[in-house]
């Protein structure tokens, strides 16, 4: 009888295993599900006429084609159009339909921030997926319809560092074809929305976080981690072209004041400290945010900056007494932000403001994980 009893016990507890990590996930898609429930019944805004409900392209095959010609496109995101020339066949002119896809992505993706930090043993993964997926700042990525670039390329880049992950627990021939997805999803991120050009640099950063990567550049892991990623860089860097290219087409003649490289600068290490400002205290959001300035920065100005860099530089110095966590969180987040802090010139610096939330998307993970575990290592 004693043994059967066990048996069962033993039964259950398999069982636990197996639902636990579903009751989890459903916890957090409820979350965001709730949080966003008001989205579905919003409109559309301004940029949702140009992508959407006035975009020809979205009407016929022929602009589906056009779509990944790259013909009469603003940017070469033809993963996103081919998914808004779907959505108009299926919802025509319901705003619903749009806002129901973009609400079910943030919850995948708030599923694979916890999937994903997991993977990495970041201590208090979970509640950073929860936190990500109803943080108020993420409010912009996704009840904007126009935004699904972010929910969307954010799905892809999460899937393409679990299997990237993934690679380093496994031998061949699993782990080949487990590299190969990473990077087939890698490039549908970028064909999604090309600022996940970061991804490589963070895959460096998760291996050095692992272990995985020495700090010695002639070492065997070093070389081995460089040559894993070297196929990401130069897809990267291919797409980096690809969307100056487009944006110089879009932009022409157009004169976007973007400020000489000193105040551009400057204008970085303001923004970063902007986001990171944004992710713990997310009060006064709006979807304009005021004009930047763009002339000779003042010697104020350049505190944030110097701020930055030395905070970088102490973490790292201190890695081996305590800040390796923190020098991995703030690494992530500033690379993340590169693409998005006006070094080049692009269309959406017309504004003369250089920050706006939906910016900080990719990037904010890093420091959520980072406030996650530190209130895991509390309680």
């Amino acid at each position: 009888m004693q043994s059967q009893r066990r048996r069962k016990a033993a039964h259950a507890g398999k069982r636990f295993k197996v639902w636990k990590p579903g009751a989890q996930a459903a916890v957090i898609v409820a979350a965001v599900a709730l949080v966003y429930l008001p989205a579905l019944h919003a409109g559309f805004v301004w940029d949702d006429e140009q992508l959407v409900t006035g975009n020809p392209l979205l009407r016929n095959f022929a602009g589906l084609v056009e779509i990944w010609s790259g013909g009469r496109t603003a940017d070469y995101f033809p993963i996103t159009n081919t998914v808004f020339w779907i959505e108009h066949h299926l919802f025509c002119d319901n705003a619903a339909g749009y806002h129901a896809v973009n609400i079910l992505l943030q919850g995948a993706d708030a599923v694979l921030v916890w999937l994903v930090l997991r993977r990495l043993k970041v201590p208090g993964a979970w509640l950073a997926g929860l936190i990500f997926g109803i943080h108020p700042v993420h409010a912009e990525s996704v009840a904007w319809i126009s935004e699904l670039k972010n929910v969307l390329s954010m799905f892809f880049v999460l899937v393409s560092i679990f299997f990237f992950l993934a690679t380093e627990e496994k031998r061949l021939p699993g782990a080949f074809t487990e590299y190969i997805a990473s990077l087939v999803f890698f490039l549908l991120a970028l064909l999604s929305k090309t600022q996940a050009v970061f991804l490589p640099v963070v895959l460096l950063l998760c291996a050095w976080w692992r272990g995985r990567l020495s700090e010695t550049a002639k070492s065997m892991s070093f070389r081995r981690e460089v040559i894993r990623t070297f196929p990401f860089f130069l897809i990267a860097a291919v797409f980096s072209l690809v969307t100056i290219w487009f944006q110089n087409r879009g932009i022409g003649d157009e004169e976007i004041v973007i400020g000489s490289l000193i105040r551009r600068l400057a204008n970085a290490g303001m923004a970063v400290w902007w986001y990171a400002g944004k992710v713990f205290v997310p009060v006064r959001l709006m979807s304009i945010y005021p004009k930047w300035r763009f002339d000779f920065p003042q010697l104020l100005e350049w505190l944030p900056l110097i701020a930055l860099l030395s905070l970088l530089a102490i973490f790292w110095l201190w890695r081996n007494r305590g800040t390796r966590g923190a020098f991995f969180a703030l690494a992530c987040f500033v690379v993340a932000l590169l693409p998005t802090l006006g070094f080049v010139r692009m269309a959406y610096l017309r504004s003369g403001t250089l920050v706006a939330d939906h910016h900080q998307y990719f990037a904010d993970v890093s420091l959520i994980a980072f406030f996650s575990a530190g209130v895991a290592s509390v309680w």
